[in-house]
């Protein structure tokens, strides 16, 4: 259980929605993490080595970090934020 994610929920979503990020993305992401830093990453599962079944080889993507400080989240966006976690524009009816 990510211990960030379940405490600062409230947080990280307000972020999200502040930044046009999809928290639902956000919550579902791949990641690694301890109890001061969550680091949320896209696989790149399209690579002759993921074909090949080598799951340890998979190359990431890291999307955005998440940092604990002092009680507080502070968040870091990567050139992948908006690719992988941004809030497709809605389509307008006419």
């Amino acid at each position: 259980m990510i211990k960030i994610f379940v405490k600062y929920k409230n947080e990280i979503e307000k972020y999200c929605a502040e930044n046009n990020i999809s928290a639902e993305e956000v919550f579902r992401s791949a990641c690694s993490y301890n109890d001061t830093i969550v680091v949320l990453q896209y696989p790149e599962f399209n690579t002759a080595k993921s074909a090949k079944g080598l799951a340890d080889d998979i190359p990431a993507k890291v999307t955005l970090r998440i940092f604990l400080e002092n009680g507080k989240l502070r968040f870091e966006q990567t050139e992948y934020t908006r690719k992988y976690l941004g809030v497709a524009p809605q389509a307008v009816a006419v």
